[in-house]
């Protein structure tokens, strides 16, 4: 209950109007896995299903020459604005960061400077996961003390209503945490996996598998893609790419898969500044890049629906529902 009013008084005292849905700046898309009708009719969905909202690249350095105080620009430092976001969205339950929450560096002081007055108002919310800028992690790790996991892995899972959620350590493209197919975190996943058969997974971290962007694909985590496939997970969240995309189902190669492929979402949109996309995949469903904002998942018992949710002022969205397998 502390946790409801908590947030209640948060939104009372940002004054944060909810954001409308409209038409995108750039490409709109709304798809379904399975019939239209299936989260809407779904026996057990429920008014108080656990909603998650999720977003990287977050903050800038206090010393960046776009801070203003928090305030930021119009393309540059926007944390405070997107985590105003996080205000207006009701049942709240979790919040996912997608990696390089602080930057230039990731260090303590600036975790205090800049993330901490903006997304560190829901800190208390926060299962992060680490990306590059976090370099070697001691000022992250310091910053979200046990809720970032182990520092010497980094990785960890939990449960959220009916869905298992899994936080995986992609820092540095996997050069610190290894990925590959014989590394210690694989193993893990694959022992976590196994333990928890559930109806419904997600998965998030911080460099997308696959993704349209400025950076592209990242080969370094074919194993643990390939790994979820294998399982049956449903989602995945990444950022990195300092873009909004939504990724058809793809299986463990990449290809299209609308029955068992995994649905996969990259969400760079935390504040920090824009990148240009480069070559568009043909699973591309929905992209934007000049929007800063957070994806709402409302997780239901063997559903889920999610919506892109823009920052005030602007009109970009993307929504739609999908099965769990």
């Amino acid at each position: 209950m502390r946790r409801w009013v908590r947030i209640l008084a948060i939104a009372i005292g940002l004054g944060c109007p909810v954001t409308e849905p409209g038409e995108g700046n750039l490409f709109i898309a709304s798809a379904r896995a399975g019939p239209p009708e299936a989260a809407a009719t779904e026996a057990g969905v429920g008014a108080n299903d656990p909603v998650i909202a999720a977003a990287g690249d977050i903050a800038c350095a206090p010393d960046d020459k776009d801070f203003h105080d928090g305030r930021g620009t119009a393309t540059s430092c926007r944390q405070r604005a997107t985590s105003d976001l996080l205000a207006t969205i009701v049942n709240l339950a979790a919040v996912l960061t997608l990696g390089d929450h602080q930057y230039d560096d990731g260090s303590l002081a600036q975790f205090r400077g800049s993330y901490d007055p903006a997304w560190g108002r829901f800190k208390f919310l926060t299962h992060p996961s680490p990306g590059n800028h976090e370099r070697g992690g001691d000022g992250y790790f310091a910053y979200f003390g046990a809720a970032a996991g182990d520092p010497a892995k980094g990785y960890y899972s939990f449960d959220l209503g009916a869905w298992h959620i899994i936080a995986v350590n992609s820092n540095d493209a996997c050069r610190l945490i290894l990925c590959g197919a014989h590394s210690a975190q694989l193993a893990w996943l694959r022992e976590d996996l196994a333990k928890h058969r559930t109806v419904c997974t997600l998965a998030y971290w911080h460099h997308p598998r696959f993704s349209s962007g400025l950076h592209g694909d990242h080969a370094a985590l074919e194993s643990v893609w390939e790994t979820l496939y294998a399982f049956g997970v449903d989602v995945v969240l990444t950022g990195h790419d300092h873009s909004y995309e939504r990724l058809e189902p793809l299986d463990a190669r990449g290809r299209l898969d609308p029955v068992t492929g995994i649905r996969s979402f990259v969400v760079g949109t935390g504040g920090r500044s824009h990148f240009r996309f480069g070559a568009v995949k043909p699973e591309s469903a929905a992209r934007n890049d000049d929007t800063f904002g957070v994806l709402k998942l409302t997780l239901h018992p063997r559903s889920y629906e999610w919506e892109f949710v823009p920052e005030a002022g602007k009109t970009f969205t993307d929504h739609g529902t999908g099965r769990c397998h």
